[in-house]
């Protein structure tokens, strides 16, 4: 279990710091399986495509990058867009001044790898409802008079101006001093199920801070399947659901082999619209 957990927390690392989503295995020895993350924004930069290929159960040697492959995203309007690798990395970028996704637009990755291509299903990037007051809160204790500036009790809140049109689904990634706060239950996800098209506020109290912390964050639209993706992955590595005598399922992401689709592909392709978002002291 030792083993198995350490090879879990591996691919959940990866995925949160690519942007992308996970998968959990229950894998037989010895077998592999592409792992992708990848997502695109509406930032004028390059966007990051990262291929390797898990190990089996018993390897702990790291996950082998795969170089060489051709990849590029197109749009519904069937343009494409080359990613190059950079060296022989396995990470594969692309060209900021011809690609910048287009809010509203559908995308689709493509990847192939000698003989094996790969898909993505077509991946909306959703518009995105406004942030807007963001402020510091905090978490009192009832039994201190005071709020100690020191202690992580301090988290962000800030509106959201919802679109009334359509369902809508976020994630913010929040930033402590520049530092990514990247950890499973550090996920801060929602959606306007219960506020849809009125102005709403929302905190983000699983990422505390000190007062003197300077905070911000990413404020990015999702797709229902990602969103439901990543919602997956933060309960299974919530310790609440994942036990010592719970073995993690598999996380199915949006990618598939064209050749073969009973193969399993590890990992997600996303889209969002991100709207930076700096907080009131």
């Amino acid at each position: 279990m030792k083993k198995f957990s350490r090879h879990i927390t591996l691919i959940i690392t990866g995925v949160l710091l690519s942007c992308i989503d996970p998968i959990n295995l229950d894998l037989d020895t010895g077998k592999t399986n592409l792992v992708v993350f990848g997502w695109i924004t509406n930032e004028s930069k390059s966007y990051e495509i990262k291929l390797s290929r898990s190990n089996g159960y018993s390897d702990q040697s790291g996950f082998p990058a795969i170089s060489g492959a051709q990849v590029y995203v197109s749009d519904y309007l069937n343009n494409r867009y080359d990613f190059e690798e950079v060296g022989s990395t396995g990470s594969y970028l692309s060209d900021p001044s011809s690609f910048v996704g287009v809010p509203g637009y559908f995308y689709q990755l493509t990847i192939i790898d000698g003989e094996q291509t790969y898909i993505s299903a077509m991946e909306e990037m959703p518009h995105l409802g406004i942030a807007e007051d963001a402020f510091v809160n905090f978490i009192a204790d009832p039994s201190e008079f005071e709020i100690d500036s020191n202690d992580e009790n301090f988290f962000i809140t800030a509106f959201i101006n919802d679109d009334p049109s359509m369902e809508n689904y976020y994630r913010w990634k929040v930033y402590v001093n520049d530092e990514l706060r990247n950890q499973p239950e550090e996920l801060v996800l929602f959606d306007d199920r219960f506020t849809n098209g009125n102005k709403f506020r929302f905190d983000a109290a699983n990422v505390l801070f000190t007062e003197f912390d300077v905070a911000y964050f990413q404020h990015m639209s999702m797709s229902k399947s990602a969103f439901d993706y990543y919602n997956d992955l933060k309960a299974q590595t919530s310790n609440s659901t994942l036990s010592p005598r719970t073995q993690p399922g598999v996380i199915i992401g949006n990618m598939s082999n064209l050749n073969d689709p009973e193969e399993l592909v590890l990992g997600y392709f996303g889209a969002s619209e991100v709207e930076l978002v700096n907080v009131e002291d």
